[in-house]
């Protein structure tokens, strides 16, 4: 179901849960500057998550459907997926993108309702759902957005912002590990917010966690809620590495073809 944040201090963090059934899930390139995380759905991978080179970095977390977010085609609408390729392969540049929001219809993809978080340089991030207005950095007092599966912008337009919905508490847990850790984040208390909101059970467990820095050009990830064991990928050369918690140093590196987390959980 999936946890999502950003933080934008003197660094910029973007930490995520990628929650989902049992599949094949793989890291492939996409030209030189793109990492996307794609997993197996109906014989094929398809994209779920993104990162580029230049801090960019977009999600897809699945929301309870609406109404005017359904998909529909006419001129004016763009889909979910194609909003996707044009964020990170800055077609779309972020920092047109409330301009873009305004004059677009955003809709979901057939039989799909999903919302994302975009991150993009500059200290600029936005909360994208079909059918429902934008959310901004400059909206809010805070200087993090938290990110799971019910409607942000449902809760903010109620007088006492109440949370409640599908991820709500991990909402919580996020969002009270940012308030408590803001003047003083790394990495590891990105992975540590990460570690408590990871889900455990249920019919999507936890498959991978990740904690983009940006400013690094590195992604540092674990698998199957295995803290112990950190991956990093860094954008300077495209390597998987083995980063603490292995017995010896391993490195992969990713082309377009891609890996499977499988053939990276067999590392020791």
């Amino acid at each position: 179901m999936c946890t999502s944040f950003v933080l934008h201090e003197d660094r910029t963090y973007i930490g995520m849960n990628f929650d989902l059934s049992e599949r094949p899930i793989k890291m492939a390139l996409s030209g030189d500057n793109q990492l996307l995380i794609l997993q197996k759905e109906g014989g094929r991978f398809l994209p779920a998550i993104g990162f580029n080179k230049n801090g960019i970095f977009m999600n897809l977390h699945m929301v309870n459907p609406n109404e005017e977010g359904k998909y529909k085609r006419n001129k004016n609408s763009i889909h979910m997926m194609r909003l996707f390729d044009e964020v990170l392969s800055e077609k779309v540049k972020t920092s047109v993108l409330p301009t873009y929001l305004q004059e677009k219809e955003i809709v979901n993809v057939p039989d799909y309702s999903v919302q994302s978080l975009i991150v993009g340089p500059n200290k600029k991030s936005f909360l994208v759902e079909p059918g429902r207005k934008y959310i901004d950095t400059d909206q809010l007092e805070d200087n993090f957005m938290v990110l799971t599966n019910f409607s942000v912008r449902d809760a903010m337009e109620q007088e006492d912002m109440t949370l409640q919905g599908l991820g709500s508490d991990r909402y919580q847990l996020a969002y009270g590990g940012l308030v408590n850790r803001r003047g003083d984040f790394s990495v590891e208390q990105g992975l540590s917010i990460l570690k408590q909101t990871a889900q455990r059970e249920g019919d999507f467990p936890t498959q991978l966690s990740m904690l983009f820095s940006p400013e690094e050009e590195n992604i540092y990830f674990s698998l199957k809620r295995d803290f112990n064991r950190i991956y990093r990928f860094s954008f300077s050369d495209l390597l998987i590495t083995t980063e603490r918690g292995f017995e010896r140093d391993l490195g992969f590196l990713v082309k377009k073809k891609g890996v499977l987390l499988s053939e990276l959980e067999g590392w020791v």
